[in-house]
């Protein structure tokens, strides 16, 4: 089964969760809405038609009551002629009736009003005395102005009829549909109440029958009231509803794609990370659609990545460390190898010499193997001590019992004790030289190391320049001899292990490579400034004695265990060697 992706989903729960109880719900409020304004319409049809009937009825009645009144006063006048002048008169002075007769009342059979199609009048009766009746034509023109005028926001077709069915006043003056009208009223009805009797569901019936005149008002709902009602009621509720849809999908149509977006991110994330790219970050799209748990996401993802990345990184500083630790003790056993055999080769060769009893040895000869085996095991004594205090330079354990030194005799004893070959040496120190704050043996450590270096790279037998002296109230040493121009972007890699100036391949010094490099962290850990320079006048070594001890901080961890296997490897290799 394919599985869909969440926008797709997305879709399907709107189509189901959306769409479908939207138009239900559609569909009923529509219903509802059209029953509730058809009964309206029923209400208004029979309101206006009992309206109009009351107010036809109460027009008649009022014109057949002011008829009266004329009667009452045609029975002052005694002449026929003043009579008709005031008639006349009435007539012009109010223009609601015309056509005024004065009849003998034996001659009259019926005196009901009656509806003159021809001048659209009624004909009306008032008694003068007991013979004599005056008849009055009323006019309908003015029940006509008022259902054109006073009925004109009313969209309602209304129709006054006759008993015969004729037309008294509409406002309908088309007279669409009449004769279906006229044809669908009961014969029989009932009178002075609003009566439905229309069979179109939107479009209701009502007739109001009167007694007196018996004519009928019927009130017609046009089309035009039916769209303005039920058809636009609906069309607005439908409208309403499919924006209210169309709302919901954008707002959800927007917060898919949001979210979507993020969670791709999301995605290309986790691919980067799989594929090894620790260092790749998720960047969101963040706005008011973005969930909080996203969000979350997001940031515990990058501080992952950032974790994960630190652990790679460290991981492989420590990789790199350890590919370092592993060179260097395969250059520490190749120099090993090559320094310990020659001093070794000649204290065995010596001692065997004097072990010999085939002849004879003077004493002079056995001073001299003596002293050669007591330089060579000095020798070897000062790499033991330079293999052994590397671990601790390079763990930060280096133990210093400081003390007050004089210099200048720590500073003779040092060329005496690393100068073999006779070099000279010039020694300058001033009378009033500081004491130093340092450990003993690590000084004479530091001292004969530089010494020893003086003499090998020395050049043309060229006397060893060694000054102390007091500088801005601090002791300092310097040691210069003479040799070659280093470059300015060797210097600084004098200090690393296993660096030399020579090659392998132009090499005529002995040496480990490691002496510059013990001198400056033992003099990092005794805050001994040590700076070197090489210039015309030679390489020199400056020492500035600060005269307080410091710890040296850490500037990166070590993988600890791998140097203690190296060091148990070293110890390993030199008591072999002594072995």
């Amino acid at each position: 089964m394919k599985r869909l992706k969440i926008a797709e989903q997305i879709v399907i729960v709107m189509l189901l969760a959306v769409l479908i109880p939207f138009i239900t719900i559609g569909l009923i409020i529509s219903n509802i809405s059209q029953q509730s304004v058809r009964k309206e319409l029923i209400y208004s049809s029979k309101m206006i038609s009992g309206f109009v009937g009351d107010s036809v009825q109460n027009y008649v009645k009022l014109a057949e009551e002011e008829l009266r009144q004329v009667a009452s006063a045609i029975s002052f006048f005694y002449y026929e002629e003043d009579k008709n002048d005031f008639l006349e008169e009435i007539e012009q002075k109010y223009g609601k009736f015309s056509n005024f007769k004065v009849l003998d009342s034996d001659t009259l059979k019926n005196r009901d009003p009656v509806f003159n199609v021809k001048n659209s009048t009624i004909k009306l009766y008032a008694d003068v005395s007991a013979t004599d009746v005056v008849s009055a034509d009323l006019k309908m023109a003015i029940l006509q102005d008022a259902l054109d005028n006073k009925f004109t926001d009313i969209k309602h077709d209304i129709y006054i009829l006759d008993g015969r069915g004729n037309i008294v006043a509409t406002n309908d003056h088309d007279n669409n549909g009449y004769q279906d009208i006229v044809k669908n009223l009961p014969r029989e009805r009932e009178y002075q109440t609003p009566v439905l009797f229309s069979k179109v569901k939107n479009q209701p019936l009502a007739y109001f029958q009167l007694k007196n005149p018996e004519w009928t008002i019927i009130v017609k709902t046009t089309p035009v009231v039916t769209k303005k009602t039920i058809d636009m009621a609906r069309f607005r509720i439908i409208l309403s509803l499919v924006l209210a849809a169309l709302f919901i999908f954008a707002i959800v149509g927007i917060y898919t794609y949001y979210l979507y977006l993020n969670i791709r991110q999301l995605f290309k994330g986790i691919i980067a990370i799989s594929k090894g790219s620790y260092n790749r970050k998720i960047r969101l799209l963040k706005s008011v659609f973005t969930p909080h748990e996203i969000v979350f996401l997001e940031k515990e993802f990058n501080y992952m990545t950032k974790k994960v990345a630190g652990s790679y990184a460290e991981l492989s500083e420590k990789n790199l460390e350890l590919k370092r630790l592993d060179e260097f003790r395969g250059s520490l056993i190749s120099a090993i190898s090559h320094e310990f055999r020659t001093p070794l080769t000649s204290i065995i060769g010596y001692s065997s010499r004097l072990l010999r009893s085939d002849i004879e040895i003077d004493e002079a000869t056995k001073t001299k193997s003596l002293k050669v085996i007591k330089q060579q095991a000095q020798r070897l004594s000062r790499m033991v001590d330079d293999l052994l205090v590397i671990p601790d330079i390079e763990s930060f354990k280096l133990q210093l019992k400081t003390e007050k030194l004089d210099l200048a005799k720590l500073l003779e004893l040092s060329v005496t004790y690393a100068n073999s070959n006779d070099t000279k040496f010039e020694i300058n120190t001033v009378q009033d030289l500081i004491p130093v704050e340092a450990d003993k043996d690590r000084l004479i450590q530091i001292l004969v190391n530089l010494c020893d270096n003086a003499i090998k790279y020395n050049k043309d037998n060229a006397p060893i320049v060694v000054s102390a002296a007091n500088v801005e109230g601090k002791p300092c040493l310097s040691i210069l001899n003479k040799s070659d121009i280093i470059p300015k972007e060797m210097l600084n890699k004098l200090y690393d292990k296993f660096v030399r100036i020579d090659s392998e391949l132009t090499r005529t010094t002995r040496g480990t490579g490691l002496g510059l490099f013990i001198v400056k962290g033992l003099c990092e850990a005794m805050n001994i400034t040590i700076d070197i320079s090489s210039t015309e006048a030679g390489f020199e070594v400056v020492l500035v004695f600060n005269n307080a001890p410091k710890e040296k901080e850490n500037p990166f961890e070590f993988d600890l265990d791998a140097v203690e296997d190296l060091n148990e490897a070293k110890s390993e290799m030199v008591n072999t060697l002594f072995s």
